[in-house]
């Protein structure tokens, strides 16, 4: 077995892959030991997803929706009292069990005591970045697991993946940041907060994430994932996003994730 990310021989590796991050609320979609190498793994999720997953929105998204991370905690988040010239306050959450409010200043702390202050906001990031770096080179490692998923049944498939041309663009991108930014696409298609029920089940659910690959002008490779949401759009074999863009106007917009399986209860 080789590393699909930098090709090494992988046999010994001893850590599972997760394709969408944990912290993000995926304990399901992962690649055995040894299709991405113990090296490569550390560095997605020191250099990469943890960077990602701090950024203002991701932050939020979790703490609003009690999503921990690998260590089961759930991400703290700022408020403020006033105004922000009084300062930020952190906010402790536990899963629906308790609520801290930390005051570090001792100005603020008197002025909530005193009723001075009473005014408390939290405000909320309800939208990823459009443009940001390392969320394209996270978004660019999951399509390329998420590949890998769907071929790796396939007799001597991770020869051939390895081997593939047509992916080193990407993978040494994702990998190694080398090259031009890759563009992704991303829009809002349902609410964070929006239950499921299918004919399968008779409980109502939410979706943390859902993704899926799509062939368009026997040509492109296009992954498209839904987090809590938020769908994102980006070429394993191209940098124009447009692409997709052409292929939604074809399709009237509809995410190709928007199956009948899934149906939206308040529709």
């Amino acid at each position: 077995m080789n590393c699909i990310f930098c090709k090494k021989n992988s046999d010994n590796s001893k850590s599972v892959e997760h394709i969408i991050p944990q912290s993000l609320g995926n304990d399901n979609h992962i690649l055995e030991k040894g299709i991405v190498c113990d090296a490569c793994n550390n560095y997605f999720s020191t250099k990469i997803e943890r960077e990602v997953l701090d950024l203002p929105y991701f932050r939020s998204l979790r703490n609003r929706n009690y999503i921990p991370n690998k260590k089961k905690k759930i991400p703290n988040e700022v408020g403020f009292f006033g105004n922000l010239k009084f300062g930020k306050v952190e906010i402790l959450e536990s899963e629906g069990k308790s609520l801290q409010i930390v005051v570090e200043k001792k100005e603020i702390f008197e002025k909530i005591l005193s009723g001075e202050l009473t005014n408390f906001k939290i405000p909320i990031q309800n939208r990823p970045p459009k443009k940001h770096l390392l969320l394209s080179r996270l978004l660019g490692k999951i399509a390329i697991e998420a590949l890998a998923q769907k071929v790796k049944k396939v007799d001597n498939w991770n020869l051939e993946f390895v081997n593939d041309k047509g992916l080193d663009v990407l993978r040494e991108y994702v990998r190694y940041g080398k090259g031009q930014y890759w563009e992704y696409y991303t829009r809002k298609v349902y609410e964070e907060t929006e239950m499921f029920t299918s004919q399968k089940e008779e409980k109502s659910y939410q979706i943390l994430n859902e993704y899926d690959l799509i062939y368009y002008e026997e040509k492109y490779i296009i992954f498209i994932c839904i987090i809590l949401g938020i769908e994102y759009a980006i070429l394993l074999n191209g940098q124009d996003i447009s692409i997709y863009e052409k292929w939604l106007k074809e399709n009237n917009y509809k995410s190709p994730l928007d199956t009948d399986e899934d149906k939206r209860i308040n529709q």
